[in-house]
Order: structure tokens, then C-alpha cells, then sequence
């Protein structure tokens, strides 16, 4: 199995932690920073390959994660030039390339969670994503509509939370072929200049077919740090729950 990280924009919402490191380079605790919590967990459960997209302060972050050897996988990066001008589906399109048909993890920098997750997305059938049916749906958050089956129906920041059932956690799982038509979908939005969206907007094809199964982790410690305050937040509260990457049955 292999993944795609998103980590090339300058996460202002951090300053002025990001001043002079990258959103993904934060420390969570001690030992290691949020991009070390990902990689370790990706390589608990059988990663073996990340295509990691960077852009702001890129140099830091080879430096840091060097080869992947040390977390027992291979990196390879992927150079995002237009970070300051692009939203992250501009990023995606730079990493697209023959994804694993047995899966592709697709994550974005800033959310910090343990293999738990990843597991849970690996144990569904086919295509998923990471769901928390029990945190507030507000307006402008990544909102998702399921159907009766937790297959999803719609995912959008502009969903009425009235009519959504959860939060996306922004990890996606891609199996059995489904990472080749994201992929046609984030090219031809690309192709039509539409670089201020979001990958989700690539998922079309798997939700008008009710190909993506929302899989709730309410019960898992996981956390989206945009802020100041949400950084804060995850080092205290989520921080201390997560498993190591040795123990993650």
C-alpha cells in the first residue's frame, strides 16, 4: 500500500509557530513532530511508500524525514512551486501517478491521529473515509451526508449541517481501482483552473455511485489543527491518547 501527504502550504492560521518551520513540522510532543506522528502510523499499517507533496520551507522537511528509512518506508517528494497561489487539489494533481491498486491512503498534513484510524478505513470494504459522527457539524466545516449504509451522499464545506450526519476527518482510503478515477477527476479540474477547491471535489465519481463508505471514529483520538488553539487543544487532549506505532491492535 502506499500515500499521499499534503504538506506544502505555509499554515498561517499557526503563526507564529509556522513562522519558521512548516504546518507539518510542529511539535505534538517530546520526541516528535505532527508530520512524525502520520508517517509512523501510515508505516504501522503496511505503508511502504509515501509520495509527500511540500512547498513552504520544503527543504526542512526532506531534511527531517530524509529517505523514509527510518520510519521503515521509502519517501519520495514531490515539489509543489505555486503553494502561495493554490489550494491543496493543485497538490494532489503533482502526486498523481500509477496509485496502488491494493490502496492509497490520502492525507492532509494537519490532522494528527494514530493507526487506529487507518485500520479501521483498511478493515471496510472498498473505498472509505475517516467520518466522527459526534463532533459538531458547523457551517463552513468539511460536513458529510450518508445514507443509510454510512455510504456517502454528498461532502462539502457548504453542506447545511441540518442535513449532514458527520464530520470528515479528511483521510481517505482508495482501493479496487477508485484511485484512478480520483485521479481523472483531479486532472480534469485542474485542466478547467479550478485550483481554489478541495480534493473532495475529485471523490464525484465515488459518491454519485455510492462507492465511499464513511467510517465513524468517533471513538478514535484524532484532530484537524488549523489554529493556534487547535494546536493547543490536540497536544493536551488528543496527544496523550494516541497509541504507539507498535501497538495499534
Amino acid at each position: 500500500m502506499d500515500a499521499v501527504i499534503l504538506a506544502a502550504g505555509a499554515g498561517t492560521r499557526l503563526r507564529p509557530l509556522t513562522l519558521s518551520r512548516p504546518k507539518c513540522l510542529v511539535p505534538i510532543d517530546a520526541d516528535r513532530t505532527l508530520l512524525d506522528h502520520q508517517i509512523t502510523a501510515l508505516a504501522a499499517v503496511g505503508v511502504d511508500h509515501i509520495r509527500l507533496v511540500v512547498g513552504y520551507l520544503s527543504q526542512m522537511v526532506r531534511e527531517h524525514c530524509g529517505d523514509g528509512s527510518r520510519y521503515g518506508l521509502r519517501i519520495g517528494y514531490v515539489e509543489n512551486p505555486n503553494w502561495e497561489t493554490t489550494n491543496s487539489i493543485y497538490s494532489l494533481f503533482l502526486a498523481l501517478d500509477d496509485w496502488d491498486q491494493a490502496g492509497t491512503y490520502l492525507c492532509n498534513c494537519d490532522i494528527l491521529f494514530d493507526a487506529r484510524l487507518l485500520q479501521r478505513l483498511a478493515a471496510s470494504q472498498g473505498s472509505a473515509i475517516a467520518v466522527d459522527a459526534q463532533r459538531d457539524r458547523l457551517p463552513g466545516e468539511m460536513n458529510v451526508r450518508l445514507d443509510e449504509h454510512q455510504r456517502v451522499e454528498a461532502i462539502s464545506k457548504q453542506l447545511d449541517p441540518a442535513t449532514t450526519q458527520a464530520v470528515s476527518a479528511q483521510i481517505v482510503l482508495l482501493r479496487n481501482g477508485d484511485g484512478q478515477q480520483v485521479a481523472g477527476q483531479v486532472r480534469s479540474l485542474v485542466e478547467a483552473n479550478a485550483l481554489d477547491t478541495f480534493p473532495t471535489a475529485a471523490y464525484g465519481p465515488l459518491v454519485e455511485d455510492r462507492r465511499l463508505t464513511g467510517v465513524d471514529m468517533a471513538d478514535v483520538p484524532w484532530a484537524e489543527i488549523d489554529s493556534v488553539q487547535e494546536y493547543d487543544d490536540a497536544r493536551e487532549q488528543c496527544a496523550p491518547q494516541l497509541l504507539s506505532s507498535g501497538n495499534v491492535t
